[in-house]
């Protein structure tokens, strides 16, 4: 079943904030909250943590999928809220959230969407001032949520070097962010291999190997049963496909990685209506993956 990223998914498993920008709250002993994107989105992360939690001081952990900021932009508001907080991401993130062209980036793609949510906002500062790690989480790790019930790392670079994947076997849930791609609004999935196209498969195909039977995808839908267990093959060959794609749009273009951008921008995003993101980031990730591609060819 494919369904909408909103309120309660699974037993103490919930989508706060907007299936636009979800983060997903396991609650337990220690609750953990994953990903917190765009930084005008904070105070409605708040409220909604104090309705399920009580005591908003009872979060525990914070973790990151990767440090992109429709994942991270509200990661400094919440750690400002709730000083107890432990943040968690992999190495490469926590060097990222260190590095002031990075923070300045995030700051840059966030302000158009702050003023125009600035209502949602009220007085609240939210914003991205980078971001201080205090829990390197690193491939095969497992942190106790409680009794039974654990989180485990796994390392999904391919989107972005620091990607990181959160396995809870109990519920046999997962939480990737774009390591396995995206839908669109016509359930098409579109490969995210921002960084490394063999990186990205690698990734594919070691969650492929797990039992699961839900996936908390990155954008406005989680993933249950039969839908959710045959996921991860369709990411393959979806991936798969649009490589060879943009090696025969580069092969007739001679080469020329814009027009191949400006093409695939026209055919699927243009055309279509269909893709849920807006053009500057959509842009951004595609000429990366074009790049990616004419790089290893």
């Amino acid at each position: 079943m494919i369904i909408e990223s909103k309120g309660q998914i699974h037993d103490n498993l919930y989508a706060i904030g907007s299936s636009e920008f979800p983060g997903y709250l396991l609650k337990g002993k220690r609750p953990v909250l994953f990903d917190a994107g765009m930084t005008f989105m904070g105070p409605l992360y708040l409220v909604e943590l104090e309705n399920l939690l009580g005591d908003i001081n009872s979060l525990a952990f914070h973790f990151l999928t990767h440090s992109h900021f429709d994942h991270a932009g509200a990661s400094p508001f919440l750690k400002r809220s709730i000083p107890g907080l432990k943040i968690g991401a992999s190495p490469a993130a926590a060097e990222t959230f260190r590095k002031p062209n990075a923070i300045e980036l995030i700051k840059n793609l966030s302000r158009s969407l702050e003023e125009k949510n600035s209502a949602l906002i009220g007085g609240a500062d939210v914003t991205f001032n980078g971001l201080e790690i205090d829990l390197v989480l690193s491939d095969g790790m497992e942190i106790e949520l409680a009794d039974g019930l654990v989180c485990r790392v796994i390392a999904t670079p391919g989107h972005t070097r620091d990607s990181l994947s959160f396995y809870i076997p109990k519920m046999k849930a997962i939480i990737t962010g774009e390591a396995i791609g995206a839908f669109d609004r016509n359930f098409t999935i579109h490969p995210e291999f921002t960084s490394s196209y063999q990186d990205y498969m690698a990734s594919l195909e070691k969650l492929a190997a797990l039992d699961i039977e839900i996936i908390l995808m990155c954008h406005y839908f989680t993933l249950t049963g039969a839908d959710a267990r045959g996921y991860m093959q369709k990411a393959i060959m979806g991936a798969q496909a649009f490589k060879e794609r943009i090696e025969h749009y580069l092969m007739n273009a001679n080469g020329d990685r814009q027009a191949v951008v400006k093409k695939i921008f026209q055919e699927d995003y243009e055309a279509t209506g269909a893709i849920l993101q807006d053009s500057r980031p959509y842009l951004i990730n595609l000429d990366a993956k074009v790049r990616v591609v004419a790089e290893v060819r």
